[in-house]
């Protein structure tokens, strides 16, 4: 036994030291001896020595600099370095990009000197370099580096994980579900780190094929994608295309490491197989795995290689030893699946061709050398080569096998596209049109060269352009139809005409084709009409805005959606921004949505319309409705003139008009040929209504047949049906008022605004001051505004024949006048304005107490919330009991570097303090039922803000520091915490919400003119925004834009109204967030009346009191308000059970609720501009009646400041007033009381405890006769020295068996007790007996031992008749049976186990 456990120890201790020692000496490694980190100067010269020493194997670059001017170093690794190789794939590792991160940067160190040292001497070393381009980083980020420390975890504030900015790096890049992204270099490059920045452009320059990111922290290979398109912040996977490829690279490291593969070797992370999906483990938005995959030809795995950050140096050789094998094995898998060259029937290669795998969403390109290299998993695939202006090739069929140790080769040849440079021969039929030839479908080369053949051909009156590309790389062509094209005439309107926006839907593509050539053909033939619409209007055209789509799909196809959506699968008619918010499918414009848009708003089109096809009929906005019901019509302001528009389509249409239905749709029929959007079926992220709701424009969408892709046989039956419908829609262009818009001294005013009375909904004026105002015969008053002018409206007559011309002169305003006539000459508003300090705000506010003490109260120390939010209260009567009245607070903005909204509070107190003292009766009106909380400085960043103010514009403000939306949103969901912050600002917030209970919060930001409400009710609170929205004036003064767009803030208000129960309506007042000091009189001009509006909501609603039939006040009943996408409560007060309802105009069903009362479900009918007084009497269940009534509270006399107070009732369960009730508090850790009391005939109470005891957590317990007594813990008021309506009560003590509940409880109890004691101990005494009865084996003494037992000499007593056989040795003739050891007790065990 004992050799066995000495040879197994030899064995452990010899695999220990050789695990320790040196490498053998065919590996070189050199650099292992004296283990450390390499700074940022030895790297330099390290990678300067290595390409000296090795000239023809290294090469040493920076891709550019970090924030301190650092280099970003990369060592090229590779046989002929200096050359190119055709053929040769390109391979990166990336390290440190968390600069604390630092096992990856020194081991890419390690492997520089690993590679170079072994290559010729190691086979495998030298086969990867041979064969592979090699380039590695050791340091992304080498000022965090340069920051970081020794040690497991980030520093405190993530020192030295970001980078000198701040910024982790891995969040800075493009992402994939970004809502703006874009391919142009301005969205890829624009605000991005400089370290970002330079690998993005190494990246899109150098066609990487696979690539490594190395991190720390974990251990385990995280693959794409590390964003999902919800946002969600993990545990929900987001596969790419190529999951399977992806899992196999991943695998390829994690197998070969042998504490990766466990899974579990950094608790208490848990990774099957050591492998885990970007998402799924935390989502990562802006990360640098995907952009490499979205944005490139490169696959890029993360990995992280040690639960340590920055282990000791002493730990390095190991950790090298543990990474060796995986990082070179990675290296290898740049060899997996295809690869190949594209090249022309010349032999020349082309650049950018994409390859495609069948059943594979996602391509890659050729190189300018025409190589490619697509990875992909064992197995068959189909793969296509295609390039712009070139025939496709013919499909491959590859198998790439198990096991793979080459890659498959497989070459392209396309041949160009011949053009056609015949014309062909005109006959007498085609001289009014159209000819056969031309019924044909168009792929898309078919349609590039068909549009081509006609700008080239009538170069007078076409113009061909490209909007954009499809995400595929197609253009997104539209020819331009008209006299002079290429540039916007002044006073001519634009049309235009978008079809194939679902790529299956063929049959507007292919007429919007016939109708290009027609025009053409018929104006140069001398048609009359064709000639006055082309000379009087500019028309586009765009036959295809889904060109991917259209190549996927299949002729003859009837109602299928294969090919609808774009290359992305998203159907493009549900990606435009929505007016009733975000979905799934338009969170993130695709190429060809942002295309569209970007074009709409960049000419001024006055009308067009969207060629569908799966249905016969003219819809018309809206698409969408608040409920999103299908079924419910949603008018829009101008639906007099979308009905007559679709009308005037199906009229004319040879069988719109008819109402027959589909056949697979029997039932599906439209009266007239037209329907309402949202009537047929709601959609969000339609283009209709984005053209209405964003630009001057009116669309319809018309749905031009039952089947979605026709053969070509039926195209001349499609044409004659709507070739006049498509001309006279385009007449329509010309309805209504049109004109100019000019300054009074001549001068073009763009942006001026067009408003027509009773219609909610503006058009805008060109770049030459020109406008449409599209409308039908009638007589309206028409309003033209512009930022800076006066505001003038006229009275305009549109005649019979459709068209009227109008222009408006606009008078430069007079701040003066506009102050009297608006803004009860508060000249301080518009004259002479600036930003104001905090202590200036302050000390302003307070003068307006001290100006009208019996309205307003400046609050600034009374309590901990106002000695950090100071604040103004104003109301009828300050000082008199608020229970009743609606509580709105007027709040600056979140952040910091919006101020413009302290000024907007600072105005608005100015004008309703001056508008109540003068008598104005809105004003009185309002603080008689309203309490106004100005609170002007949430930010304290707002200083530093104030500081950069040079008289320059500050529209896009970035604040390095945290501010205060941001931080509050972290400190309620206790996510990216600083512990450097103690959060005093922010809980005193949250105890501002709680202890206010503000009826509305109105947030007045800036960057933007948008308005935000909580997502969850917005049923209620977008009506409230929209009512701000109709009464503010827009400006055109400054541009908004998407780098303002704050994703947190809108979380923050969601978050508000969910936790805190409190709704914030956030209003943009200017698109820019810090005009300079002469534009806040006209931000506050534009935003006053909308303000006001909105506090006037305070009039329209419910109030009253919640009672039972004896008038005590219900105080812990619920009200529900019952909408269509959830319950809404109104708050209760804990007084007199007060509430009120802030509710826009409609009908709601109201549900009341209190314990052991009769619900109730009532309907209330809200009428704007009425404030309804319902009180609400509730009735007992099981009970028609209910001795008691509604009791005063004890009040206290002569309250001593140095004593604090608690007051209350003690109640039985039926509420019946308990008298004399022992009452006595406690600590939570005595057992002594601290006060004691007995309630009064009505059950009242009041304790006194010392002042020490303000907001401590202490138990208050009442005790009567008959009753079990109760405990209640409670936390005392810490502002006032009562903490009161503290309610007790107390259930009958019912006797049990003869006893009381009390005493058979506690009898019970200590019977329960004594039977678990007895069988305890019962347990106990067996146990001991058992133990006590072993059994003994003894054996003779041998027969030579004849010692007498005491000698005379030996005084010690010897109790052992037998020999222990360590104290006395076996002789020779001892035989083992007749041993025996004695051993300790627990050795014991009978012959028969031995």
């Amino acid at each position: 036994m004992g050799s066995l456990q000495y040879a197994c120890t030899f064995v452990i201790l010899t695999l220990f030291i050789s695990g320790c020692m040196p490498r053998s000496i065919e590996e070189d490694e050199p650099f292992l001896v004296k283990p450390k980190y390499t700074s940022y100067k030895e790297l330099n010269a390290l990678l300067d020595g290595i390409a000296q020493n090795y000239p023809d194997l290294a090469k040493s670059y920076s891709i550019g600099e970090s924030v301190a001017g650092r280099q970003l170093l990369v060592l090229e690794i590779t046989q002929d370095v200096k050359n190119v190789h055709p053929g040769r794939p390109a391979f990166k590792y990336v390290a440190n990009m968390h600069g604390d991160e630092s096992l990856g940067r020194q081991l890419v160190i390690y492997l520089t000197q690993y590679l170079l040292g072994n290559y010729g001497k190691d086979e495998r070393v030298t086969r990867l370099v041979n064969t592979t381009d090699i380039h590695l980083m050791p340091s992304l980020n080498p000022d965090g580096f340069a920051e970081s420390k020794v040690g497991c975890e980030s520093q405190s504030k993530y020192v030295g994980r970001n980078n000198e900015a701040g910024v982790d790096l891995n969040r800075d890049f493009p992402d994939q579900f970004d809502k703006h992204q874009s391919n142009t270099e301005e969205y890829l490059y624009k605000d991005r780190q400089p370290e970002t920045r330079a690998l993005i452009k190494w990246v899109l320059g150098k066609q990487f094929v696979l690539s490594g990111n190395l991190h720390g922290g974990a251990l385990v290979a995280s693959y794409p994608y590390d964003d999902s398109v919800t946002g969600a912040e993990c545990c929900e996977e987001s596969i790419s295309p190529d999951n399977k490829v992806f899992k196999q690279l991943a695998n390829s490291f994690a197998s070969r490491h042998a504490d990766m593969r466990r899974g579990n070797a950094c608790p208490p992370d848990n990774f099957t197989d050591g492998l885990v999906n970007g998402a799924y483990w935390y989502g990562v938005k802006g990360g640098m795995q995907d952009f490499n995959y979205i944005h490139s030809n490169c696959f890029e795995v993360t990995f992280e290689l040690s639960c340590c950050k920055y282990p000791g140096p002493e730990k390095l050789p190991g950790l090298w030893a543990m990474n060796k094998e995986p990082l070179l094995a990675y290296i290898e898998q740049t060899h997996i699946g295809v690869k190949g060259f594209v090249v022309d029937e010349d032999g020349e290669p082309i650049k950018e061709a994409k390859i495609s795998v069948e059943g594979i969403d996602h391509t890659v390109k050729t190189t300018k050398l025409g190589e490619y290299w697509r990875l992909v998993a064992p197995g068959e695939y189909t793969i296509t080569a295609a390039a712009q202006g070139y025939t496709s090739a013919p499909s491959v069929t590859v198998t790439v096998p198990v096991n793979q140790t080459e890659t498959v080769t497989t070459n392209f040849t396309l041949r160009r596209q011949p053009r056609s440079i015949e014309e062909h021969k005109r006959t007498q039929r085609d001289i009014d049109g159209i000819s056969e030839p031309d019924f044909v479908h168009h792929n898309y080369l078919k349609m590039e060269a068909y549009l081509r053949d006609l700008s080239e051909k009538y170069p007078d009156i076409t113009n061909l352009t490209s909007i954009g590309q499809s995400v595929e790389g197609r253009e997104l062509y539209v020819l331009e139809v008209t006299r002079n094209p290429g540039k916007h005439i002044p006073g001519k309107p634009e049309f235009k005409y978008v079809a194939n926006m679902h790529g299956n839907e063929v049959v507007g593509r292919e007429l919007l084709l016939l109708l290009a050539k027609y025009l053409c053909q018929q104006y140069v033939a001398g048609d009359e009409r064709v000639q006055r619409l082309l000379n009087t209007t500019r028309i586009h055209l765009m036959p295809s805005m889904n060109p991917d789509g259209y190549e996927r799909s299949l002729v003859g196809d009837y109602s299928s959606t294969k090919g609808r959506s774009n290359a992305h699968n998203v159907d493009l008619n549900r990606n435009f921004p929505d007016q009733y918010g975000f979905t799934k499918d338009n969170r993130i414009p695709e190429p060809e949505t942002a295309a569209v848009m970007k074009w709409s708003q960049s000419i001024p089109f006055a009308l067009s319309a969207n060629l569908h096809g799966g249905a016969l009929v003219a819809n018309y906005p809206y698409d969408g409705n608040p409920e999103m019901h299908s079924g419910n019509e949603n008018p829009s302001p101008d639906n007099d003139f979308f009905v007559h528009l679709a009308h005037l389509y199906s009229d004319v249409h040879h069988k719109m008009h008819l109402e027959r239905p589909c056949k697979d749709m029997p039932n599906e029929r439209f009266p007239g040929g037209i329907t309402n959007g949202a009537k047929w079926y709601v959609l969000a992220g339609g283009m209709q209504d984005w053209n209405y709701l964003h630009t001057s424009d009116m669309e319809l969408t018309l749905e031009l047949g039952c089947r979605k892709f026709p053969p070509a046989s039926d195209l001349p039956t499609y044409w004659e049906d709507n070739r006049e419908a498509l001309l006279q829609y385009i007449e329509q262009v010309h309805k209504g008022v049109y004109g100019f818009v000019h300054s009074h001294i001549g001068h073009a005013l763009s942006d001026a605004m067009i408003s027509v009375s009773g219609r909610r909904h503006v058009v805008r004026s060109g770049p030459d001051g020109d406008f449409w105002r599209l409308l039908l015969p009638g007589t309206y008053n028409v309003t033209a505004t512009r930022d800076g002018y006066e505001t003038i409206t006229e009275e305009i007559t549109v005649p019979e024949n459709g068209s009227v011309s109008f222009n408006f002169t606009l008078m430069a305003d007079d701040p003066q006048h506009w102050s009297s006539a608006y803004d009860f000459r508060v000249l301080d508003n518009v004259i002479n304005t600036r930003y104001h300090t905090p202590l200036e705000l302050y000390e302003m506010l307070s003068e307006l107490e001290n100006k009208y003490p019996d309205i307003a109260e400046f609050r600034s120390g009374d309590s901990l919330t106002t000695a950090t939010f100071h604040q103004l209260k104003m109301t009828d009567q300050v000082g008199s009991p608020e229970e009743t009245k609606f509580h709105v607070a007027i709040v600056s903005s979140f952040y910091g570097s919006q101020p413009l909204g302290q000024e907007m509070v600072l105005n608005f107190a100015r004008h309703v303090a001056t508008a109540y003292t003068i008598g104005e009766p809105i004003h009185q009106k309002l603080l008689q039922t309203t309490v106004l909380h100005f609170i002007p400085n949430l930010d304290i960043l707002y200083e530093k803000v104030l500081k950069q103010m040079n008289d320059t514009n500050k529209c896009e403000i970035e604040l390095l520091e945290e501010e205060f939306g941001d931080s509050l949103y972290n400190f309620i969901t206790k996510k990216d915490l600083n512990p450097l912050s103690n959060y005093t600002r922010e809980k005193a917030f949250i105890d501002m919400l709680t202890a206010e209970k503000y009826d509305l919060v109105l947030e007045l930001a800036s960057g933007t003119e948008d308005v935000a409400y909580p997502d969850l009710s917005r049923v209620l609170y977008k009506k409230f925004a929209q009512r701000y929205q109709d009464y503010r004036s827009p400006s055109n003064k400054y541009e908004c834009t998407s780098s303002n767009i704050n994703v947190v803030h809108g979380n923050l208000i969601d978050l508000l109204r969910e936790r805190y129960d409190t709704p914030v309506i956030s209003v943009g007042l200017s698109c820019c967030k810090m005009p300079v000091d002469q534009d806040i009189a006209g931000v506050w001009r534009n935003n006053l009346m909308g303000i006001m509006k909105f506090v006037e909501l305070t009039r329209t609603g419910v109030v009253g009191y919640i009672k039972n039939e004896q008038g005590a006040p219900m105080r812990q009943a619920v009200v529900s308000l019952q909408t269509s996408i959830g319950t809404h409560r109104v708050a209760v007060s804990s007084n007199m059970a007060h509430y009120r309802a802030l509710l826009p105009p409609g009908d709601y069903r109201v549900l009341i609720q209190c314990h052991n009362y009769r619900e109730q479900m009532l309907t209330w009918r809200i009428i704007d501009g009425i404030l309804k007084q319902k009180d609400i009497i509730l009735l007992r269940e099981n009970a028609e009646s209910l001795p008691g009534g509604q009791y005063p509270e004890l009040q206290i006399t002569d309250k001593d400041p140095n004593t604090i107070y608690i007051t209350g009732w003690i109640m039985d369960h039926d509420s019946q007033q308990l008298s004399n009730a022992q009452l006595k508090v406690f600590t939570l850790s005595s057992i002594k009381p601290i006060s004691t009391n007995i309630s009064d005939e009505v059950g009242r109470f009041v304790l006194s405890l010392p002042k020490k005891y303000a907001d401590k957590e202490i138990i208050v317990s009442a005790s009567v006769d008959g009753y079990i007594t109760k405990q209640k813990h409670i936390r005392t008021n810490s502002e006032d020295n009562v903490t009161p309506n503290i309610l007790l009560k107390l259930e009958k003590d019912d006797d049990v068996l003869g006893m009381p509940r009390l005493l058979f409880v506690m009898l019970a109890g200590v019977v329960g007790v004594a039977v678990v004691t007895l069988a305890a101990w019962c347990f106990s005494c067996r146990q001991k007996a058992r133990e006590s009865r072993r059994e003994y084996l003894f054996a003779p003494l041998p027969s030579d031992d004849k010692r007498p037992l005491c000698e005379d000499n030996n005084y010690e007593i010897v109790r052992k008749p037998y020999y222990d056989v360590e104290e006395l040795p076996p002789s020779e003739t001892d035989s083992e049976d007749e041993i025996v050891l004695l051993r300790s007790d627990r050795e014991w065990r009978t012959v028969d186990q031995e």
